[in-house]
């Protein structure tokens, strides 16, 4: 398999996880925080979005967000910057996926945008050198830390407080 097949792989189960977590929830299962603090399901699915979005479209591909192009702040009631990366918990706490639908429409678009990506990428997009934070990644690299590694822990995360819901994990048939 190659590196391109592997990284877009990987980024079709995380898209697949993340659409079974939001369809068919209740505000309240998709907003639950446990008593001992945490996340909440939309939380992570905001902050998911954002960052795919971030790394294929800016640091990789050197474009605006699709959140920007796409007015989805406004669209989906969410803040209008930020990725949820430093925030505090109240802070995280306060995001709320008041349209979820048009959520969905954003986190489509996002893993369209990334499939399209990944589809097309040479070694030579996936070995280029980036600018990520204060450090520099090849493309590749950065994809398989920030998204494919990252994310998948906040699926974790997802899992958890869906079986503390007394809820089904996300894509239980898909080994993971």
């Amino acid at each position: 398999m190659s590196d391109q097949e592997y990284l877009r792989q990987g980024m079709d189960f995380l898209h697949a996880a993340f659409r079974d977590a939001r369809s068919g929830q209740m505000d309240e299962q998709l907003h639950f925080v446990p008593p001992e603090g945490s996340h909440s399901i939309a939380w992570v699915l905001w902050h998911a979005a954002r960052i795919e979005d971030s790394i294929i479209q800016r640091i990789a591909q050197d474009k605006d967000p699709i959140w920007r192009e796409g007015g989805w702040a406004e669209r989906t009631g969410l803040p209008p910057k930020g990725i949820g990366t430093g925030q505090s918990t109240d802070e995280a706490q306060q995001v709320h996926l008041a349209n979820v639908d048009a959520f969905a429409g954003y986190a489509d678009a996002v893993a369209a945008a990334t499939d399209g990506f990944l589809a097309a990428a040479t070694d030579a997009d996936l070995q280029r050198e980036v600018k990520v934070g204060e450090r520099t990644e090849t493309v590749g690299g950065a994809i398989l830390l920030h998204l494919v590694t990252h994310l998948n822990g906040h699926r974790g995360e997802i899992n958890l407080l869906r079986g503390i819901q007394g809820l089904e994990p996300v894509v239980p048939t898909m080994g993971g």
